[in-house]
């Protein structure tokens, strides 16, 4: 498999990734003001997720999730997950599609039909994807500058806009102590930082790969730090109640952005950028599911399939829910349960287990043959 993306751009991809849909929401309603404090106990859940990602990686250094499940299990079962996986990411990237067709819909083309504005945002992913991982990887590094003075610019606009930022919305703190705090927000792990899964998808690919768990980590601890920020803005801005309760919190926090008569209503443009988050989010997921399916069918190349999985994605968002509260709802009640947690945890805990097994097997073979 030929080496396409260097460890930085590793790096920033699975930075924005995670990132790209989750800063548009408040992810944790049930710890309220303690949101922030759980995004950053549950990175460490992240790093360790990804400690099992790149364990497996190691046993199988040329193949993705997808090529050494079949090398695991068995052709048939390991087929069958890789499948899985490559609906899941597919699923995933129609999901973040819906996220922000509702987004453009509700902010900025509210007498636009949906069918028109979606279909342009799918070609430009699809055509992303027809250009294969290295060139995505290459524009989110020029990209991932502009997050950073975006999101520093409008701390201080925030704060700067007369009593808007108000820090005693963040007390009480931890009222009923870590453990519960855990348990409200354990849905962090799988919204944010499970998905990372995906990068199983692209570990062979980077030329440096001996630093892919620095990188990793890294990336766990600086999506964590932006997650953060995001959601002590939200509490301090709206107010923890108005955060819950409102559909894009991120976008309401910078309707408050005021400054004399020179600087406000500057949400249109936070939505540009925004929604070029979202373009990375989508197509990356979108790329790892057509990788999969190429390395499945092995095919020549990866871009065949980008066409008719692109469509997929665009057809699937549009239908799977008659209105985005509905959306929100079955994302956060039965796929963050029964879809990210197996997914994300269950299968590559049990699959590393799986791996040990087998190594001591062989292991104790090799011994007794001497």
């Amino acid at each position: 498999m030929n080496k396409k993306i260097s460890i930085y751009q590793f790096f920033i991809i699975m930075t924005i990734v995670p990132y790209g849909s989750a800063s548009l929401f408040f992810i944790a309603p049930q710890a309220k003001q303690d949101e922030w404090i759980a995004v950053l106990l549950y990175s460490l859940g992240g790093i360790l997720l990804q400690l099992i990602y790149i364990t497996l990686y190691r046993k199988y250094p040329n193949d993705t999730i997808v090529t050494y499940m079949p090398k695991i299990y068995g052709k048939f079962i390991g087929n069958i997950v890789g499948i899985a996986y490559i609906a899941y990411f597919t699923y995933i990237s129609s999901r973040v599609f819906r996220d922000f067709v509702e987004l453009i819909s509700a902010f900025s083309l509210k007498y636009t039909s949906r069918i028109i504005f979606s279909t342009f945002f799918i070609i430009i992913i699809i055509y992303a994807v027809y250009n294969e991982i290295d060139n995505i990887s290459s524009l989110a590094q020029l990209y991932f500058i502009i997050i950073i003075v975006v999101k520093i610019s409008s701390i201080f606009l925030i704060i700067a806009s007369q009593d808007n930022f108000k820090f005693y919305n963040l007390k009480p703190v931890m009222t009923g102590g870590i453990l519960d705090l855990l348990k409200k927000s354990w849905k962090i792990i799988t919204v944010t930082y499970g998905e990372t899964v995906l990068f199983t998808m692209f570990y062979p690919l980077v030329i440096e790969n001996q630093k892919i768990r620095k990188a990793a980590i890294l990336s766990i601890i600086a999506e964590a730090v932006l997650l953060a920020i995001n959601s002590i803005i939200f509490i301090c801005t709206l107010g923890v109640n108005f955060a819950i309760s409102t559909n894009f919190p991120l976008l309401e926090t910078y309707r408050l952005i005021d400054i004399g008569d020179f600087l406000s209503r500057l949400d249109i443009i936070f939505i540009l950028v925004f929604l070029v988050d979202g373009f990375f989010k989508i197509s990356i997921f979108l790329y790892g599911a057509v990788l999969g399916t190429s390395q499945i069918l092995k095919l020549k190349s990866n871009k065949i399939p980008s066409i008719p999985f692109g469509i997929i994605v665009l057809v699937a968002a549009l239908t799977m829910a008659k209105s985005y509260p509905q959306h929100i709802k079955f994302g956060f009640d039965y796929v963050a349960k029964y879809v990210h947690v197996p997914m994300q945890i269950i299968i590559p805990i049990f699959t590393l287990i799986v791996c040990s097994i087998k190594s001591k097997g062989s292991n104790v073979k090799d011994v007794s043959k001497k």
